[in-house]
């Protein structure tokens, strides 16, 4: 990223990179961020256009944050809502070379919805595969200058370069602006309510969140991120986030950001139906300021069934379920009725079972990689598109062991940040990766079904099978109780290999060379019924020849 004045003519900008155009006036205003608006609009070598409001930075200077969508000459004109104040006015030139890095975000481009409306894409149409990591105390109580764990110089580098390295793709965060309750570290006002109406709080932006924000960037990471949690609503009402969303639109929309809205909406308390139409009027002014388009959604509160909000809103893009903390009622039909509900949007997972954090089912027992594992894996069996984890110590930052937490748990941060199940998520990845993920959808049992010689197979007992159009491909997933013995029906090539994966260690293991169908049909036993230690991926692949 570079700075330029609106003086300074012309600069050059990597495609989908920042620059920051700095405009500076001497006129005084009564309350800045509210009397005028300062707006640049950039049209592009094909005619493309953007307008792009500029934010506030404090005292007489407007940022104007832009980031090139194509390569070529962009012309930048620059006005205000002040008509008046000729120093709003003038012209900037942006050269747009290619992108010279490695990371897909900015080798790709920005977020959009597939055609088929049920996965994430880059702008180039490349699948986005949704891994994410989740903060929701990065404003008030990740450390960017400091770290208490000799192995690392920053905590919040720590946390961000680990998971990188581990390939995910997404940091889930939330601004937490305006809480009410002890929950979730120190209160942060970023909206200060003053005489004039709210104003954004610049230092705060300047000294704590930029510095946050600009590391994800730089590091290629999507920023999934919302106002507060659904139920701070009261504190200053709808207006005090509409301003902000306003705001962080025009600072970090040139970002590679997602707008999650406000955690756990609808709510659990008060009038829930208010609570929503209040939150939709965010939405749609995040919408209004949203020149980038950048996706939008809401996180979900965790009850049965999911709710069911937003689904028929023009901004609502992707719908991000809540499976909660817990591995008791977990089973196919509730992501498969999730996306009944949310039909045409894209779903994924996007807070359930926290690795090392104490569940909330009724015994409270610790949650382990493999409970985790099953989430993540059920997700995608169920035609989802991502799964976002969280682990102990890190999602509500615990800044060294019994210091901190919320009663989930005690553990330090740098301790929950190596914990294993973020490893198997790399595995993860790289599986559905490999067999083309975004080309496979759930298959009904008149195409697969687990096999069961002595009782009816129960939900936690099923292989969950996807699959593509052409029944080439096929994938199983199968929890430590299935039975392993499967019967795939509608196969159209002459003959298939089967392979198994243990994800804990990525290990393949070949159980079937060539096995042909008998018209179109295949049972297949895999010897192991009962017992089995660990859960396994089964794949079934066509071959040639």
């Amino acid at each position: 990223m570079m700075n330029i004045s609106i003086a300074g003519n012309s600069c050059q900008a990597e495609q989908w990179r920042t620059v920051d155009i700095s405009i500076t006036t001497t006129k005084e205003y009564r309350s800045p961020f509210e009397d005028v608006d300062v707006f640049g609009v950039f049209e592009g070598p094909d005619g493309q256009k953007l307008r792009l409001l500029a934010f506030w930075d404090g005292g007489g200077t407007w940022v104007l944050r832009f980031a090139p969508t194509a390569v070529g000459t962009w012309i930048c004109t620059v006005g205000s809502t002040d008509e008046g104040n000729a120093d709003f006015a003038g012209t900037v030139t942006v050269e747009c070379v290619p992108y010279q890095g490695n990371l897909p975000m900015y080798q790709h481009g920005f977020l959009r919805v597939s055609a088929d409306r049920d996965y994430l894409e880059y702008a180039d149409g490349t699948p986005f595969f949704w891994l994410g990591d989740t903060h929701w105390t990065f404003v008030t109580e990740e450390r960017f200058d400091e770290s208490n764990c000799p192995r690392y110089e920053s905590q919040f580098k720590a946390c961000v370069d680990k998971r990188v390295e581990q390939r995910f793709t997404v940091y889930q965060c939330n601004f937490r602006d305006g809480k009410q309750d002890g929950y979730f570290g120190r209160n942060v006002n970023l909206m200060q309510e003053t005489d004039h109406g709210f104003v954004p709080n610049v230092k705060e932006f300047q000294e704590n969140v930029d510095k946050k924000m600009k590391y994800l960037a730089d590091q290629g990471l999507l920023i999934a991120v919302g106002y507060a949690w659904g139920y701070d609503m009261p504190i200053g009402g709808v207006e005090r986030y509409k301003r902000m969303a306003k705001y962080t639109a025009a600072r970090y929309g040139a970002y590679p950001v997602v707008w999650t809205l406000a955690g756990e909406l609808p709510g659990y308390m008060g009038d829930l139906g208010e609570n929503v139409r209040l939150w939709n009027e965010v939405a749609k002014e995040c919408r209004r300021w949203n020149a980038y388009g950048n996706l939008q959604s809401a996180h979900l509160a965790c009850d049965r069934p999911f709710p069911k909000i937003y689904e028929d809103e023009d901004w609502f893009d992707f719908a991000m379920s809540q499976a909660g903390h817990g591995d008791f009622d977990m089973a196919q039909s509730m992501y498969s009725e999730f996306k009944e509900m949310y039909a045409g949007h894209p779903v994924l997972e996007s807070e359930g079972n926290y690795e090392g954090a104490a569940s909330n089912e009724y015994n409270s027992r610790p949650i382990t990689d493999a409970m985790m594992r099953r989430l993540a894996y059920l997700i995608m069996q169920s035609g989802g598109c991502g799964y976002t984890y969280g682990s102990l110590g890190v999602w509500e930052l615990q800044w060294e062991k019994g210091v901190g937490g919320i009663g989930w748990g005690d553990m330090a941060w740098w301790d929950g940040l190596n914990l294993p199940g973020a490893d198997q998520l790399t595995i993860f990845r790289d599986f559905y990766e490999s067999v083309g993920w975004s080309r496979l959808k759930p298959l009904p049992k008149e195409k697969a079904e687990t096999k069961s010689f002595f009782m009816e197979a129960s939900n936690r007992s099923m292989i969950y099978f996807t699959g593509d159009a052409a029944m080439c491909t096929i994938v199983g997933y199968m929890s430590e109780t299935s039975m392993r013995s499967f019967v795939l029906r509608e196969l159209t090539a002459d003959a298939y290999r089967i392979w198994e994966m243990d994800p804990v260690t990525g290990e393949r293991t070949v159980k079937e060379e060539r096995l042909c169908p008998v018209d179109g049909v295949i049972e297949y036993q895999s010897g192991e019924l009962f017992g089995n230690k660990s859960d396994r991926l089964v794949v079934i692949e066509a071959v040639d020849g």
